[in-house]
């Protein structure tokens, strides 16, 4: 099962020859995959990576067309996750969600359902003491998950009409107007890099480079001060703005137009503060998403 989890309606994409693809929005029939989204988070103990959480979540998502409205409608299946955030980290819980329902005109989201009940569809269902629960619940907005949403489908659908094959498409992007403005992050550039096979597969591969904040990084500050050695000094500072250089790939399917994988890498640094003293300090981490996907039959 291989898909990235948040791939786009069909795209129709034919090759004009080996420098150019022309990519197009076209589903005549609705569009099943099963998806296979799983992610690690490590923090950096001296010079050693620390590994705290792994988690590893499968649904299926189907995507389909109403001439220029583009529809997306995921469905939770099952999660196997490990270590410290198995439980509790809101973006990998998202997923839990019963069924969410996306809609979109090309590039823009514009409605988003299925968070609105996440407290009581997802976090009460989780078997955690009740004080996680209420914190969980309590650092959790629905305005935060749509965004991440709108991220995932806004960075898989930035390729429309004639790409080159292989280049800097930055300003053709800007100028198109489809480099979206993102909350929190900034796009330094996108990469297209050739053909690649992915198990049978002919795929276009680019790349989108961007620089990204998280004001307040809870999660991943407690999953380091409670599973790194070096992190224990630190249990009384609290956690201040991360600041992240990402990498993230996507290749699309030339038959299908459904991205062959999507993989984020992430390299961030972390600041936190004891509220008393003032001092300050950092760590690092270093997070990867990957999804994967297959057609299903309806």
């Amino acid at each position: 099962m291989k898909k990235p989890v948040f791939v786009f309606a069909l795209f129709l994409i034919s090759c004009t020859g080996e420098k150019t693809v022309t990519i197009a929005y076209n589903l005549a029939a609705p569009v099943k995959v099963e998806v296979f989204a799983q992610s690690h988070y490590a923090t950096m103990d001296g010079e050693y990576e620390q590994l705290g959480t792994i988690t590893k979540i499968y649904f299926t998502s189907e995507y389909s067309q109403n001439e220029d409205m583009l529809y997306l409608n995921r469905t939770y299946i099952s999660d196997a996750s490990e270590g410290y955030l198995k439980k509790s980290y809101p973006s990998e819980l998202a997923y839990r969600t019963p069924s969410l329902k996306l809609t979109a005109q090309g590039l823009k989201v514009t409605d988003i359902k299925g968070y609105e009940n996440f407290d009581s569809a997802v976090v009460a269902k989780i078997s955690i003491p009740d004080r996680w629960r209420k914190q969980i619940s309590r650092m959790t907005r629905q305005i935060d998950l749509d965004r991440i949403e709108r991220r995932r489908w806004e960075i898989t659908h930035l390729l429309s009409g004639e790409v080159p094959v292989n280049a800097n498409v930055t300003n053709m992007l800007t100028s198109n107007g489809r480099l979206p403005t993102i909350p929190n992050a900034q796009i330094d550039s996108v990469i297209t890099k050739g053909f690649r096979n992915i198990e049978g597969q002919k795929c276009l591969e680019y790349t989108v480079y961007l620089q990204e904040k998280e004001p307040f990084p809870y999660f991943i500050w407690e999953q380091h001060i409670n599973s790194v050695k070096s992190g224990m000094p630190f249990k009384s500072y609290a956690p201040k703005e991360a600041v992240y250089q990402n990498r993230y790939n996507v290749a699309l399917n030339l038959k299908t137009g459904i991205p062959c994988l999507e993989y984020e890498l992430k390299y961030g640094v972390h600041g936190m503060q004891n509220p008393e003293t003032g001092d300050s300090v950092t760590f690092k981490s270093q997070i990867s998403h990957e999804r994967f996907y297959k057609p299903s039959p309806l």
